[in-house]
């Protein structure tokens, strides 16, 4: 990509298009004086920027980008982070080429009245300190489709103005199970409020929950032969994960503070990077009295937590407590694994020197190339890959304590499935010396006993590993009697 003229200016701006991530975030246009001109958001700000300085198809973009001198980024977790972040930077700065914002364009909240029997309504409209707001939300579309899905669980009236008034009948949607008719007296104020608590959790990102209640349904229905209905419960599901990626994590006064730290720009810095750090994995392994060995990878995205890519393991090939070789396998089955996702822009190691050189032994073998740190929790000093000494973070500045945040994250995530896994398969210590439990057929007992998706006794599966009926019995009956 080339930009138009040769200016220094220019050419200076080439340069940091490069250190751009790959990730959501808001861009700021400055001009020669440093006023702001334009603020905008991306799904994939690199892609967005670099499309600026190309060939330029209409005269608005021309004049804009003939008036930028500088531009800064502010990478977030997700598109409604961005645009919470954009709108507010917007109303604060006014920019002179943001005007179908400043005319008044707005995007959808949800609102919830604050009545006896509150409705839920879509709205455009300034906030008001008689409702509560979720949002805003991206696509009014995808937002009415799950609204209405959701609403089978948590069922609330949609209904617009007072129903202190009782009708005789109720409307078509106490019929399709998506209001509980408060206006006809069929449900009390105490209940239409447990309703309304599992909405606000719902809207407030507690998706998960509902989204193993569809997996299950749609497990049964295509037990069942039902396909059709399978079919809808996955529309219902892929509709759950466009939100999850939509909604704010943060609020606005949370990102104006992020901006203002520029947490990540300058983490970059210190560290020597080419690239912004938007995506942070961090990795540990637990392996206390080296039995029943696990490994954790964390995700960061925009500075904070991104559950839904988190991942235990656990650890195959290593015997013993050789930490260096655990952290060697974990990052080799991540990185040959597409399944897992695509590379961050940053590899956090739980250790010093000696586990940073292992990860980077690795990843040279694997041919990948991702700038890898360890921090050592003595003195939290932060290791960078080919540099001699330390990296110069401040004790207890934002970039310091991002860096602890994802080390402590993904140790208590190892070590919480380490000592789930020992708890599981404490009660096989009792058959060790039992006739016909061998080493072989002791190691297939745990590595079925400690699957992390067993809910019952697993006769099946043990019975399939072919281990003799007689032994099954009697797992079974200490399975049962310690209700495991």
């Amino acid at each position: 990509m080339q930009i138009q003229g040769k200016s220094p200016m220019k050419k200076a701006i080439q340069k940091k298009l490069d250190k751009v991530p790959r990730s959501p975030g808001v861009y700021v246009f400055r001009d020669s004086k440093g006023a702001v001109i334009y603020v905008g958001k991306a799904i994939n700000l690199r892609n967005r920027l670099r499309s600026y300085f190309n060939a330029v198809n209409d005269f608005k973009t021309a004049r804009l980008v003939q008036e930028i001198a500088s531009f800064e980024v502010i990478p977030v977790a997700s598109e409604g982070e961005a645009l919470v972040l954009e709108a507010s930077l917007i109303k604060k700065h006014q920019p002179q080429f943001n005007v179908e914002m400043k005319d008044g364009k707005s995007f959808p909240y949800v609102k919830l009245t604050k009545e006896k029997f509150p409705s839920l309504q879509i709205v455009r409209e300034k906030m008001k300190p008689d409702a509560e707001y979720f949002g805003p939300f991206t696509d009014v579309g995808c937002l009415r489709k799950v609204l209405r899905f959701i609403r089978t669980f948590f069922p609330v009236r949609t209904c617009r103005g007072n129903i202190a008034s009782q009708r005789k009948r109720p409307c078509t949607a106490y019929f399709l199970r998506r209001c509980p008719a408060p206006c006809t007296g069929r449900i009390s104020s105490v209940e239409y409020k447990k309703s309304l608590q599992g909405l606000k959790s719902f809207l407030s990102g507690n998706y998960r929950r509902y989204r193993e209640l569809i997996r299950q349904d749609m497990e049964r229905a295509i037990q069942r032969w039902d396909f059709e209905h399978a079919k809808i419960l996955s529309e219902r599901m892929n509709l759950l994960e466009r939100m999850e990626r939509r909604i704010p994590w943060r609020k606005e006064e949370e990102l104006l503070s992020y901006r203002r730290a520029n947490v990540l720009p300058n983490l970059a810095r210190a560290l020597g990077m080419d690239k912004i750090p938007a995506v942070i994995e961090g990795y540990d392994v637990s392996n206390l009295g080296g039995a029943f060995a696990t490994g954790s990878r964390v995700v960061f995205k925009g500075g904070v937590p991104f559950k839904q890519g988190y991942r235990k393991f656990r650890i195959r090939t290593v015997e013993g407590m050789d930490d260096y070789r655990m952290m060697r396998e974990l990052l080799r089955r991540r990185f040959s694994n597409p399944r897992h996702g695509e590379h961050p822009d940053l590899i956090l190691i739980d250790g010093g020197l000696g586990h940073l050189h292992e990860a980077l032994s690795e990843l040279n073998d694997m041919k990948i190339s991702i700038p890898v740190i360890a921090l050592a929790k003595e003195h939290e000093r932060v290791f960078v890959a080919n540099r001699k000494g330390v990296a110069d973070i401040q004790p207890n500045s934002p970039e310091l304590l991002l860096l602890m945040h994802v080390r402590d994250e993904a140790h208590r995530f190892a070590r919480g499935y380490h000592m789930k896994l020992r708890s599981k398969i404490s009660h096989l210590s009792a058959f060790s010396h039992m006739p016909g439990i061998g080493p072989v057929r002791r190691k297939i007992l745990v590595d079925i006993f400690a699957d992390t998706q067993l809910k019952g006794f697993p006769e099946g599966k043990l019975r399939a590993a072919k281990i003799p009926v007689p032994i099954i019995e009697k797992l079974k009956e200490s399975f049962e009697n310690k209700h495991m």
